[in-house]
């Protein structure tokens, strides 16, 4: 019987022995092969399957807060795009809050339309202002837009809900406010 515990004993040392160990894997994070401040014109084109670009549009003034935030992804040769809005106005008796998120819509980017929109506010990030109006987010690096005050960020947003209203033409929060005339 004690010959028989010995045996089992080594036996069961003996496998406990030959178990491979896997080694740990550590995956490195991924990081595009496009830089936003050099390749802005065409980032769309650089993108792939794993890049997600988030686009957030600071569009808050005085007692009126609302952030955009559009997240771009490429599925195929498609670059699509869904967006949610949130928006919060303050008064003195009460605050109202809305979030939006609207269906994803695919971008027809010929030409690069859908950079230019940037492309053409590049000052906005080499002259820094007092606030930002858009940030341009990869998993590589950041571009901030800034804006200089009340009047211009004012000015921007139209052209913002110009910019959006073509991408999403039936959204009542891309339409700006209309003005009456008599």
């Amino acid at each position: 019987m004690n010959n028989t515990l010995h045996i089992l004993a080594i036996l069961i040392l003996l496998l406990n022995c030959k178990r491979k160990v896997e080694p740990t894997v550590i995956s490195q994070p991924y990081i595009p092969k496009f830089n936003l401040k050099t390749d802005l014109a065409d980032f769309t084109t650089r993108m792939t399957e794993k890049d997600t670009i988030n686009i957030i549009a600071n569009l808050t003034m005085e007692d009126w807060i609302r952030q955009d935030l559009l997240v771009l992804s490429k599925k195929g040769n498609e670059i699509k795009l869904s967006t949610r809005c949130e928006e919060t106005y303050i008064d003195f008796k009460k605050t109202e809050k809305w979030i939006s998120d609207f269906k994803m819509v695919t971008v027809n980017n010929a030409n690069g339309k859908f950079e230019k929109f940037f492309v053409d506010r590049i000052k906005r990030t080499v002259e820094a202002g007092p606030n930002w109006i858009y940030k341009i987010i990869s998993n590589r690096d950041t571009l901030t837009f800034y804006s200089y005050g009340l009047s211009d960020k004012g000015g921007e947003i139209p052209k913002y809900y110009d910019f959006m209203s073509n991408l999403y033409p039936n959204e009542r929060e891309f339409k700006g406010i209309e003005v009456l005339k008599k």
